[in-house]
């Protein structure tokens, strides 16, 4: 290529960089290299997309697009294809490579030079080499701690990004296209911030129209939920590299599972979930989650190797919290038991290396789940460990347990946590039905039952819990795996009249790390599930519609009276609610500030009829005397205006710049304000936290039962952590 020529080329490239929606696309017929643009910092949160377009398969390993410095010829960065599928040289280069694979998918790997990811997905799930033009993409979110990765408009994978630092290459240059092979690229484009899938699919149809639009996830329709458990043995490549990947899938089809708990996923996992048509997770090369439901969240909680959930939004409103789960393979049962070891030394030997692991993972992961109580969980997978629930006084006769009744730490452990082994739930008897998991491979050895499916809650009944073992060609793995179905039940009465309400200063959106992200303030709404929401701090109403939209929730806004800017507040409801009214409120600083309330309508929750009013306010902040008693101002007024009805049910939530023994606290709780009796400070504001000014209130005090109020531990969203109550209304 002569000079003018590469001139042109990477003048396409910038001219692509710099606008991609709902433009032509441009393509570089010829290899292009250009800058990336300084804006884009790939130590932080970014998104790079392009449009692809190749006639056919190419017999080599062709790099598209990548930030690594080149070499002659084309970059071939890849891992190795060993049993494992994991390579001896990975982490080898840093930066970024989007690639095609000799059956004409497209395949993406990233590093820092140290830790490296892959994505090898197949042709016929995510093939570009067809003669169409595809785009595909990647997004990095390093709040969320994840890589979302998007073909066609559709996320086809999350992979976990703890451990792997900045992508900026030795090369400071972006290079597309390919040296040789006839393939055509166009409309790259860096943007600064992670893209979720709601926006790259928008993206996508408006480029390519809805005749090519993703297929949306499906919405739970209220069945039940199938969960499958399994190790497939070195990704399922033992008895096969295709064919015992495709047995995996049979056996996961077969079962109809909706969500599968993977270990030894090793580098199978995008060729699975894509012939699923599964949202996919990937915690590490060992642990993944596959859903038919979209994920909506990732919990990177203990080791990546050992653990690693998300969140599965089954319908609006409604989630289910999924992990897998793998520890410590040593000792070896099969070898003490050959030497007659005593039921004593099992438990001590195995409190050593998995009881740990279960007690470090579940020190993680209970205050975790403390923070959404009526959210259902499910923990699955290869725990190498037997359970005291079937090695019992009964049970000790049986061949396997050599006359030993043995308290296996790591099950007693998921017992004292409140979680229910769902497979001996439904099968009480363990000598009618073992349920032995180890080994359908190796039948030679000490045949146990050490794979779980785990429930946590009390939202949940198991219908069948089953263990799979069997396929027309011969199993997969040396891993049976196991199947349990659950049903979702309501409430209890009682547990049905509660609601859970969020108050929460929002500082614009601007975080401590000073970026301003919208969808990090509403994943940690989403992650705490609240009914109803109070917001402060809302720069305009275009930011209370996005934040409603990311939610999926109702919203209104509350613009502050007076003030040169459309600064205000906002209230989030799951509820249908009845405008009442937006007042301001005294001010003796430049600020400018009012509360706002709504009736809403609670009978979805609390039985036909009931409403309760939200009101919202934001209190002046200034330590000075006029600020004082604007403060104090502010009180009498919110009494005046809503709260003439002594038999209405009234909640009020804001950041009211007040300490708990300050006077306009005190003048609360003399107008029969209260926030309950909290167990532990609830500190909002400072690094650490070292004050309370965010709150949540009820009147009349004897209307109401709080059973919780937290604060969330979020240091990073805003300058103010978020308080959460929740609140039972008596009848």
């Amino acid at each position: 290529m002569n000079t003018l020529s590469l001139t042109r080329a990477a003048l396409a490239l910038l001219l692509a960089l710099s606008a991609f929606a709902q433009s032509p696309i441009q393509p570089i017929a010829t290899p292009a290299t250009s800058p990336i643009p300084k804006a884009t910092d790939l130590s932080g949160n970014f998104t790079f997309r392009m449009c692809v377009r190749m006639s056919s398969a190419p017999e080599s390993l062709p790099t598209i697009a990548t930030n690594k410095a080149w070499e002659e010829g084309e970059v071939r960065d890849y891992t190795t294809n060993n049993s494992f599928g994991i390579g001896r040289e990975s982490g080898k280069r840093k930066g970024f490579a989007i690639s095609v694979l000799p059956d004409g998918a497209w395949t993406w790997n990233a590093g820092d030079g140290q830790r490296r990811i892959d994505h090898r997905p197949e042709a016929q799930d995510q093939g570009i080499a067809d003669g169409r033009w595809h785009e595909v993409g990647f997004a990095i979110d390093r709040t969320a701690g994840v890589a979302h990765l998007y073909h066609d408009g559709r996320r086809v994978a999350l992979h976990d990004l703890q451990g792997v630092g900045s992508l900026l290459s030795d090369s400071a240059s972006l290079q597309l296209g390919s040296k040789t092979h006839n393939i055509e690229v166009g409309n790259a484009r860096f943007n600064q911030g992670a893209m979720l899938p709601a926006a790259i699919r928008s993206g996508f149809i408006a480029r390519f129209g809805n005749q090519r639009a993703p297929a949306t996830r499906p919405e739970w329709d209220g069945r039940p939920l199938r969960v499958l458990a399994w190790n497939i043995w070195h990704g399922g490549r033992r008895k096969g590299r295709d064919e015992g990947v495709q047995r995996v899938v049979e056996v996961i089809q077969e079962c109809n599972a909706d969500i599968v708990l993977m270990q030894e996923t090793y580098g199978s996992g995008p060729r699975i979930s894509g012939r699923l048509g599964y949202d996919y997770f990937l915690r590490s090369s060992n642990i993944s989650v596959m859903s038919r439901f979209p994920i909506v969240d990732t919990h990177l909680l203990a080791s990546g190797f050992r653990f690693g959930g998300v969140s599965i939004q089954l319908r609006p409103g409604q989630t289910i919290q999924a992990y897998s789960l793998w520890i410590d393979y040593l000792p070896s049962v099969s070898k003490q038991l050959a030497d007659s070891a005593t039921a004593e030394q099992l438990q001590t030997e195995d409190a050593k290396t998995r009881g740990k692991d279960i007690q470090t993972i579940l020190k993680q992961l209970l205050p975790h789940l403390a923070k959404t109580p009526d959210t259902p969980v499910l923990v699955g997978g290869d725990f190498n460990s037997g359970s005291h629930l079937d090695w019992t006084k009964a049970a000790s006769s049986q061949p396997n347990h050599h006359g030993l009744v043995v308290d296996w730490p790591v099950s007693r452990s998921m017992a004292k946590a409140s979680f229910v082994d769902t497979y001996r739930q439904a099968r009480p008897d363990p000598i009618a039905n073992p349920g032995h998991t180890w080994s359908p491979e190796f039948r030679e050895s000490h045949q146990d039952r050490i794979d779980y499916v785990y429930a946590h809650g009390d939202t949940w009944r198991v219908l069948d819990s089953r263990v799979l073992s069997t396929h027309p060609r011969g199993w997969p793995s040396d891993h049976a795996a196991t199947f349990t179905s659950i049903d979702l039940v309501p409430k209890p009465e009682a547990e049905r009249k509660t609601i859970k309400v969020m108050s929460y200063n929002i500082h614009y959106g601007d975080g401590m790390d000073k970026k301003r992200d919208l969808p990090r303030i509403a994943r940690v709404i989403r992650e705490h599930a609240p009914d109803l929401v109070g917001l402060q701090e809302i720069g305009n109403e275009a930011m209370a519609t996005e934040l409603g939209r990311l939610t999926g929730m109702a919203v209104v806004f509350g613009p502050s009276k007076g003030s040169n800017t459309a600064y205000g507040d906002a209230i989030l409801s799951r509820h249908p609610f009845k405008w009442v009214a937006n007042h301001a409120i005294p001010s003796a600083s430049s600020s400018r500030y009012q509360a706002m309330a709504v009736d809403v309508d609670l009978s979805a929750v609390l039985g036909a009829g009931h409403k309760a009013r939200l009101i919202n306010t934001h209190f002046d902040w200034l330590d000075t005397i006029g600020s004082r008693e604007a403060r104090l101002a502010s009180v009498r007024l919110i009494e005046k205006a809503f709260c003439t009805d002594a038999n209405l049910p009234v909640i009020l939530t804001g950041d009211l710049n007040a300490m708990p023994s300050s006077e306009p606290m005190q003048r609360l709780r003399d107008a029969g304000w209260s926030q309950g009796t909290p167990s532990r400070s609830l500190f909002s504001i400072g690094s650490p936290p070292d004050r309370q000014i965010d709150y949540v209130l009820i009147k009349p005090t004897q209307g109401w039962i709080v059973h919780r109020t937290y604060i969330a531990d979020e240091p990073i969203a805003s300058d103010h952590r978020p308080i959460i109550m929740t609140l039972e209304l008596k009848k």
